[in-house]
């Protein structure tokens, strides 16, 4: 988006911290790939009022094709679309769904796991917190961690440090959270090696 230079030296008059979640594709892309091994289609819901979105998007189909598999993308610019999308991902044969990762799908992320899981599907969110809210399954930043690192990045500024000289700070933590309720409510069987990776099980 050009408000840094570069993580390691900003260069700007901008500082703080990078959910990297565009970063993230590739692996939600494996998450989803462990739920759809008979399947060579990965799918995928996304807000396409979003600026970065489509940045966002193509990341996520240049994973899917570098792991062989075929990108089918459903997206909306109104709250208002939500249940037409997810009727029309279900009837095209999706089982579970990765959201992209956006401050609208954050936000929304209620109605998005109320919606889908109505319509038989399962979620995968980049925000770990929507795994305790319903989805099935959630991987991404620790974002407490963050919060907590914040007040020093502010103190700093406030003292006088150039916010061109403090790097970006990126997640030294990411977690994989696997909603096991979700999944026995939906019919999906959790193959083991996703088990055995999860650092939680939600009942």
């Amino acid at each position: 988006m050009g408000l840094v230079e570069s993580f390691p030296h900003p260069g700007r008059n901008a500082t703080g911290f990078s959910d990297n979640l565009s970063d993230l594709s590739g692996k939600l892309v494996e998450l989803d790939r462990y739920l759809s091994a008979e399947r060579a289609i990965i799918d995928y819901f996304w807000y396409t009022a979003w600026p970065d979105g489509q940045n966002r998007y193509a990341a996520t189909e240049q994973a899917a094709q570098a792991a062989g598999m075929t990108l089918r993308s459903k997206g909306i610019s109104d709250v208002a679309q939500l249940d037409d999308a997810f009727v029309a991902i279900k009837q095209a044969g999706a089982r579970t769904v990765i959201v992209q990762p956006s401050p609208f799908t954050y936000t929304q992320r209620g109605p998005i796991i109320a919606s889908a899981k109505k319509n038989g599907l399962g979620t995968i969110f980049a925000f770990p917190v929507a795994a305790r809210e319903g989805s099935l399954i959630a991987y991404g930043p620790d974002y407490l961690h963050m919060y907590r690192r914040a007040p020093l990045y502010v103190d700093r500024v406030l003292k006088g440090t150039n916010p061109a000289d403090l790097p970006v700070e990126q997640p030294t933590k990411v977690e994989l959270l696997v909603t096991t309720q979700t999944a026995k409510t939906l019919g999906i069987e959790l193959p083991l090696p996703l088990l055995i990776r999860a650092d939680e099980l939600i009942e």
